[in-house]
């Protein structure tokens, strides 16, 4: 089981009562090879704590599903964001791998500007 890391609440806990609403956060431009996470309510230790919006790197063949809460039977769970495959493709024909292989020289840098 995948355990919470330091600061971050259980992520299997289960809430009878729904959380607060979110807090009003200007959802920035969007910028080439970065996603944005909105921010949302975490629950440590009994309290709710804000986590503030961020930028994740942008994945190949993979989407991110945004944290959130979501209704359950038995109450509100909180859903962390996270990254899911799109789709697996096990087979790599010989064209694909050669245009791969000649356009892996220069790639961007989203990150560049703030190293």
């Amino acid at each position: 089981m995948k355990q919470p890391l330091k600061g971050q609440g259980d992520p299997n806990v289960i809430l009878k009562n729904a959380p607060p609403p979110a807090k009003p956060e200007a959802a920035p431009h969007s910028r080439a090879g970065l996603v944005w996470s909105p921010g949302f309510w975490d629950y440590v230790d009994g309290w709710y704590v804000w986590e503030a919006g961020h930028w994740e790197l942008d994945r190949a063949d993979q989407q991110y599903l945004k944290p959130g809460w979501q209704k359950v039977i038995h109450g509100w769970k909180l859903q962390r964001g996270e990254w899911q495959v799109k789709s697996v493709n096990f087979i790599r024909n010989d064209t694909t791998a050669k245009e791969q292989d000649s356009n892996s020289g220069l790639q961007y840098d989203p990150l560049a500007a703030f190293r």
